[in-house]
């Protein structure tokens, strides 16, 4: 039977993340040093706590944790994400936050919430390949603004906001997926006025905020303009990839639309989940941050000081103050994405920085590489291989 005929444009458009592709060849090689995908380091996941974590939340909440719940999200977890929030110079009350499956389900939601076919939203560049395809399957017009060390330029973004209607602007300011750059505080400042000027709303897309090693935390975008901005963040690095727990805080009417259409999507997020992440907010939180930071760290400062060592001549890259990743830029010659078998051969895998653009043939010279998922005594080596593979290209 032929079931092409029955599928959607949506469908037959579909291709897989090249992650996941990865994650399949990896897991049939252990010997692969993985710099691949951006998936916190198995060691320092909590396991330990969940016993008494699941204890704690049947004590305080009972049997109500694993019945049904509400779209918008389980009522101690909106308000323990709270202090989280004022950190990043955020005000909210629990009205205001919508718990998510996930913050990339929140910005599925957001997605159907506010995208028709032809719609045009700008994003950085190079920017998250995942929320391009999310905005892709809602048959959006997909651009990129010019970008430099410090995220996306005012100017760059005010000429195209200048020649178009644009419906919103897409940036992930803290650590980016894939870049690492950080966007100060005074570049947040101005894009959150030019979206004001232009009538124009703004996701901020923040996972990786309290992933900091050194330097100042800067406040989010959301604070320079709340009336126009969707905000949103994640547990899934902090605490728990499976617990798929994002939160977000965004406009009333926006949330307003969001809550009922997700009842179409997925109903509610896991309320058993959340009640374990209240519980963890609640007790461990911060000093679980501090030693992940600790860890991350000393992670990053091995991958650069491996590269540092064996990287070849005419290769550069970014010292990011946080997060999960280092971008690493070749000779213009270079071709990542074609290099990458030969990699894999040689015991290593990355990710193409043609990946994270909308026109694969930019960035062939470039690649990301993730220090946090590998363990730490085996980065040097698989640097040393990358090193070799770029080295006989």
């Amino acid at each position: 039977m032929d079931y092409k005929q029955h599928f959607s444009s949506r469908a037959l458009t579909a291709k897989n993340s090249p992650i996941t592709t990865l994650f399949k060849i990896i897991q049939a090689n252990p010997d692969i040093v993985s710099f691949a995908p951006g998936t916190p380091d198995p060691s320092v996941l909590p396991a330990e706590k969940f016993p008494a974590l699941t204890q704690q939340a049947i004590d305080k909440y009972g049997k109500s944790i694993i019945q049904y719940g509400m779209p918008q999200g389980f009522e101690p977890l909106r308000k323990a994400v709270l202090p989280l929030l004022k950190k990043r110079s955020i005000t909210a009350t629990a009205d205001n936050v919508h718990i998510s499956t996930g913050a990339s389900g929140a910005l599925n939601n957001v997605g159907m919430v506010l995208l028709d076919a032809g719609d045009t939203v700008l994003v950085e560049s190079p920017t998250y390949n995942q929320a391009v395809s999310d905005f892709l399957a809602y048959e959006a017009n997909v651009q990129e603004v010019a970008c430099d060390e410090d995220g996306m330029l005012p100017d760059a973004l005010e000429a195209q906001l200048q020649k178009q209607p644009v419906k919103f602007i897409y940036l992930l300011p803290t650590f980016q997926n894939p870049s690492g750059r950080t966007m100060p505080a005074a570049r947040r400042k101005q894009v959150a006025e030019l979206a004001k000027k232009y009538d124009v709303l703004i996701i901020e897309d923040d996972v990786y905020y309290d992933l900091r090693y050194t330097g100042e935390h800067q406040p989010a975008v959301y604070s320079y303009a709340p009336e126009r901005t969707i905000y949103l963040s994640s547990l899934s690095k902090m605490f728990a990839p499976a617990v798929r727990c994002g939160y977000s805080v965004m406009p009333e009417p926006i949330l307003e639309k969001v809550l009922m259409l997700k009842q179409y999507i997925d109903m509610f997020t896991s309320q058993f989940n959340q009640a374990l992440a209240a519980e963890f907010l609640a007790g461990e939180y911060d000093a679980f941050i501090g030693s992940l930071c600790k860890t991350y760290s000393s992670k990053l400062a091995t991958m650069q000081q491996a590269l540092k060592q064996h990287m070849p001549a005419g290769y550069t890259w970014d010292k990011p103050e946080g997060g999960l990743f280092i971008w690493l830029t070749g000779p213009k010659a270079i071709d990542t994405a074609a290099l990458l078998d030969k990699a894999i051969q040689t015991g290593v895998a990355y990710l193409p920085a043609s990946a994270f653009f909308l026109d694969p043939a930019e960035g062939k010279n470039a690649l990301r590489l993730s220090f946090a998922f590998p363990p730490e005594d085996r980065i040097e080596e698989g640097v040393k291989r990358l090193a070799r593979v770029l080295q006989e290209a």
